[in-house]
């Protein structure tokens, strides 16, 4: 009759090869991840582990088929921890983690080998596990300001795995040097209820996790403009109307500048688009320079731009677009040689109480810079609506 365990290890084989391809396929078709990779090959890895343990009667001694599970347990591990420091950019662990997994290695080698101590040669893997569980899940909530669901469920189920392969290791450890046949009973009993359900469900989790990448991607695309890299028109809507409701809720300023390139055809027509993209790449660059990370700037149209400021009062605003104005007009646009002069138009408005969306800030804004267009452009202009800046600097009611 054939052991139930040969039907969990057949199981583990399959479930080990299919992640493998997963994540293979994850590497080829989204943008060849370096962490999608490791994982790939470690679950490979895995579904070598587990055809091991299927055929154990295949090898020349059980000291070699310890050795080998062990090892190619070591290189799970490894390049499952390794996947979540590259995915995640990790500083606090070394590039190089393979020393840490031979140093596990070796003590592995010395006490199967050398100086043979069941406990410790047992207890060695899980007891790594545990630790790189915990890493990796303490990398994963690190990685964002606020981890999203599929991260914090991945990074849960690690915690969970983690002191299940602690407790394994806990057992491992009280087999002794010469190995007790009642806990090692009870360490194989408990590893065949807790690895496999751990071991899938960490997986799906992590699968999970990636497939949230993608989605992320994919919604950082869809808000991106690509060539200048800032937000476009529907991401400055999106993060806009965020600022504008929470100024309004609150009772907080909020002003806007819009903004373009003066005379922007005249450079497509006369040294070619290639050098119409360079001139916006060159524009978004001087507008994004020294701004705070709650300004929302993004590139709304062909050459127009548009620039959130929230807790900017209408003066205030002024005086950034002023500062813009004159930057963007000393700073050339560098084509081999030669420096491009470039000039832009502003137009600035802020919150009002009439104003219901944010569009009703962008139109009066939009409405400025077309004033400041028709007069002479390389100039700022402010919204017309509410107030006029007069001669002596200060900013009145237009009825005054």
């Amino acid at each position: 009759m054939i052991s139930p365990v040969f039907y969990i290890l057949v199981s583990m084989v399959f479930t080990s090869t299919a992640l493998s391809i997963i994540f293979f396929i994850a590497w080829r078709t989204q943008g060849r991840k370096p962490h999608a990779l490791s994982w790939s090959i470690g679950f490979m890895a895995a579904t070598l582990q587990w055809s091991a343990n299927l055929q154990a009667d295949w090898f020349a001694s059980p000291a070699l088929y310890w050795l080998v599970v062990n090892a190619l347990a070591l290189v799970l591990i490894t390049l499952s921890i390794r996947g979540h420091c590259q995915r995640t950019d990790c500083r606090m662990l070394p590039k190089n983690l393979w020393p840490y997994a031979g140093a596990v290695y070796a003590v592995i080698v010395w006490t199967t080998i050398i100086d043979p101590h069941v406990g410790w040669r047992t207890a060695l893997v899980p007891g790594f596990a545990c630790i790189t569980l915990f890493l990796s899940a303490l990398m994963i909530i690190r990685y964002r300001e606020k981890p999203n669901a599929a991260e914090w469920a991945a990074a849960v189920s690690m915690i969970l795995f983690g002191i299940s392969q602690g407790i394994a290791a806990g057992m491992g450890l009280l087999q002794g040097a010469g190995g007790d046949d009642v806990y090692r009973n009870l360490y194989l009993h408990y590893n065949f209820i807790t690895l496999p359900a751990g071991y899938i469900a960490t997986s799906m989790f992590v699968i999970l996790m990636l497939a949230s990448d993608i989605s992320e991607r994919m919604k950082e695309i869809a808000i991106r403009d690509e060539l200048t890299g800032l937000f476009n028109r529907r991401g400055f809507k999106e993060y806009g109307s965020l600022a504008f409701s929470h100024a309004r809720r609150n009772g907080t300023a909020l002003s806007v500048i819009m903004t373009d390139i003066d005379r922007f055809k005249y450079i497509n027509d006369k040294y070619g688009h290639a050098a119409g993209d360079a001139a916006l790449e060159h524009f978004s660059k001087l507008l994004g320079e020294t701004r705070r990370s709650e300004d929302v700037l993004a590139r709304v149209g062909g050459e127009e731009f548009a620039l959130l400021l929230p807790g900017v009062e209408l003066r205030d605003a002024m005086a950034i677009a002023d500062q813009l104005c004159a930057k963007v007009g000393s700073t050339p646009m560098e084509m081999t040689s030669v420096g491009l002069p470039m000039t832009s138009s502003f137009g600035v408005a802020a919150i009002s109480d009439e104003d219901r969306t944010l569009d009703d800030m962008l139109l009066r804004a939009d409405r400025a810079l077309y004033r400041s267009k028709r007069g002479g452009r390389n100039q700022v202009d402010l919204e017309s609506s509410q107030l006029v800046l007069a001669a002596d600097g200060t900013l009145r009611p237009l009825e005054s």
